[in-house]
């Protein structure tokens, strides 16, 4: 009888394993620039550098200059039903929480549901390119979620909405693999707690249909807090997108977005609508990228416009791009420019590279930055 119990535990031992599983993968991304500088006669970003100096930074490519490189390792635990991730930076040695902290299980096979802090990419509509994957303030700081915005436990105005590090709630309902239906209540917990009759002050409800052989189809509501005024409010914002995907080694992404309270917008603008297109094309080992975006409002258009290209040649990657914004994109009554250009040497796991970024706006700025990136 004891040999009996002992087999049937071993038994049930594997068979835990072979189901469940715990994971670990990680991500990072250091930029150092030996040569810098913005142009500028008072840029608060030199630090304690004099006023329009070159200077030499180590740093990411978002957050500006004063940040460190991003040392990111997560852990997961997966089974049929159930599982976990969460996610732990160690930029400038200092240990800290990243994206995603959350447990999700999945009753039936066709549900899933998470609570915590997590970010959804199903439905997102993404154009990270060029210098936007370098440093994004002397290039591009438009790419992640310009058609069409991920889901995100977060509720902050745009701009926020898609990496909040806020608590929150999610359903989401997948009956067949052509249909994807979302429902978040966001913005929950940490150092506040919201009255149930505000959950929908910061819900987001969304859905995807793929149309076999022509694209997908996506639209969603998302209640943000936003700037009306001098008051923080809750206002509603709907996008509708389209993922174009029939002609082969074509990809492009439609989108529109709109803000129903029309005295808030991504610039506090009155009446604000935004139509953006991304779009790239592979052909020959070069990929092709194109993106323009234009927010509408009672005022004059704003928009912000771009092409680069990559191209392998035997392991080292080359890249370019180019971006215009008029001067109401740029909002300091100066259209801007920047130019950059690049070379990747990739690896099984990570890449390093080097590049020439150029910024013109009321001065004209340069950097000369050095990337190295992992991932496991």
């Amino acid at each position: 009888m004891k040999k009996a119990l002992a087999i049937l535990m071993i038994f049930a031992l594997v068979a835990s394993v072979a189901v469940a599983e715990i994971t670990l993968s990680g991500w990072g991304r250091g930029i150092f620039a030996p040569v810098m500088n913005s142009g500028a006669d008072d840029d608060p970003a030199t630090l304690n550098v004099d006023e329009s100096e070159t200077f030499a930074r180590i740093g990411k490519s978002w957050d500006g200059v004063a940040s460190d490189p991003r040392i990111k390792f997560s852990v997961n635990g997966n089974s049929d039903n159930v599982g976990f991730q969460f996610e732990i930076n160690a930029d400038g040695g200092l240990v800290g929480q990243d994206d995603q902290q959350k447990i999700w299980v999945k009753p039936i096979d066709m549900i899933t549901v998470t609570m915590g802090q997590f970010f959804d990419d199903t439905l997102r509509g993404n154009a990270a390119f060029g210098s936007f994957n370098w440093i994004r303030a002397y290039g591009a700081d438009v790419g992640e979620d310009v058609t069409f915005t991920r889901f995100c436990s977060g509720d902050k105005g745009p701009g926020a909405k898609n990496f909040d590090t806020q608590q929150g709630f999610m359903v989401a309902v997948k009956p067949m693999d052509a249909l994807f239906i979302g429902v978040a209540f966001c913005g929950i917990g940490g150092d506040k707690n919201v009255l149930s009759k505000d959950l929908f002050d910061g819900i987001q409800i969304g859905a995807g249909y793929t149309i076999e052989g022509i694209g997908m189809i996506r639209a969603q509501y998302m209640s943000q807090y936003m700037v009306d005024g001098d008051d923080i409010v809750a206002d509603g914002t709907v996008e509708v997108a389209f993922k174009f995907t029939m002609i082969e080694n074509l990809y492009a992404d439609l989108g529109f977005r709109m803000f129903t309270n029309t005295d808030t917008g991504a610039n506090g603008e009155n009446n604000e609508k935004d139509v953006s297109l991304y779009g790239n094309y592979k052909v020959a080992g070069a990929t092709i990228h194109a993106i323009a975006v234009v927010r509408l409002s009672d005022d004059d258009p704003a928009y912000h416009l771009g092409a680069g290209v990559e191209y392998d040649v035997a392991g080292v990657g080359l890249e370019a791009d180019f971006r215009f914004e008029n001067d109401i994109w740029a909002g300091n009554g100066d259209t801007r420019v920047t130019f950059f250009a690049g070379v990747n040497k990739g690896f099984s796991n990570g890449k390093i590279g080097a590049g020439v970024q150029v910024m013109n706006e009321a001065e004209m700025g340069y950097a000369i930055p050095i990337k190295m990136e992992y991932w496991f």
